[in-house]
């Protein structure tokens, strides 16, 4: 039987979510996927889910929404997504907060972005993202540095600050390669190691 084939899409502004989308990729294909990693801005309209077994979709949360390409790509394909094993992270800074507020938003940016698109995965991930201060200009990184402030987190904005916990990234990827393996088409497939 041949191994489940799974694409992980991503959409990134200042590079966390990409980082974050390898390594999740890397995880998954360790345990016996092939893995797609593809960048969901420039997809093609064309794009079709029925050579993958199974999809995960990262999006990071800019000015209080998600990219508008995963967007477009969750509400055009979002009948297939709910039929098959599928997973949704999203990073942002409000993941990572030590204030409640904050991971509130973060948890209702993700449930309006399901919303609107009407897409149902099987999993669903918060995850912290960066505060890339080095690459903001002047007026977003005082924005940055006046929420960051308000939220207890880093404002040092000579430097960028990792709030990923990649611990919580591999724990994600090890429960969708156990979704995967419960999935009939590829329960032989996978050699969950």
């Amino acid at each position: 039987m041949r191994p489940p084939r799974v694409l992980v899409l991503y959409r990134t502004n200042y590079g966390q979510t990409v980082k974050i989308a390898f390594r999740i990729a890397n995880l998954v294909e360790a345990k016996g996927a092939v893995v797609t990693c593809l960048e969901a801005r420039g997809l093609s309209n064309d794009t079709t889910l029925d050579v993958y077994d199974a999809v995960i979709v990262g999006a990071s949360v800019i000015r209080g929404r998600h990219q508008v390409a995963v967007q477009k790509f969750a509400s055009t394909h979002y009948n297939m997504l709910n039929r098959m094993p599928s997973a949704f992270f999203s990073v942002s800074g409000s993941a990572a907060s030590p204030d409640e507020r904050g991971r509130a938003d973060a948890r209702r940016c993700a449930e309006d972005f399901l919303r609107a698109t009407h897409w149902r995965p099987a999993l669903t991930e918060l995850v912290g993202g960066a505060i890339a201060y080095t690459k903001y200009g002047p007026l977003l990184r005082w924005i940055m540095k006046q929420i960051a402030k308000r939220n207890g987190g880093p404002t040092d904005t000579s430097r960028d600050h990792e709030l990923t916990n990649w611990s919580q990234v591999e724990w994600f990827a090890e429960r969708f390669t156990e979704m995967l393996a419960q999935t009939p088409a590829t329960t032989a497939a996978l050699s969950l190691r």
